[in-house]
């Protein structure tokens, strides 16, 4: 038996969509010395770059982010937004 994920909700870059379409806003989950970056792409909705410490960032689709968004805030990351 398979257990399901439940398709994450209330993402910060669902909130203000007309916001981060005119800037390039940032939110990052930090816990410790782990600090995950998320930008929205500016060129295609459907990808949202993700960023670990000072690493390469990459591009995923934006249902692969928000699942991943939600995993990291689960596990008790804390939210921070910057521009």
């Amino acid at each position: 038996m398979t257990i399901s994920e439940k398709y994450p909700e209330n993402i910060p870059w669902d909130l203000n969509i007309v916001q981060t379409k005119s800037t390039s806003t940032h939110w990052m989950l930090t816990k410790a010395d782990n600090v995950f970056t998320f930008t929205r792409s500016r060129m295609n909705d459907n990808y949202v770059y993700i960023q670990r410490n000072d690493g390469k960032s990459k591009a995923y689709k934006e249902y692969e982010a928000r699942f991943a968004y939600q995993r990291l805030f689960d596990e008790g990351y804390s939210l921070a937004s910057f521009s």
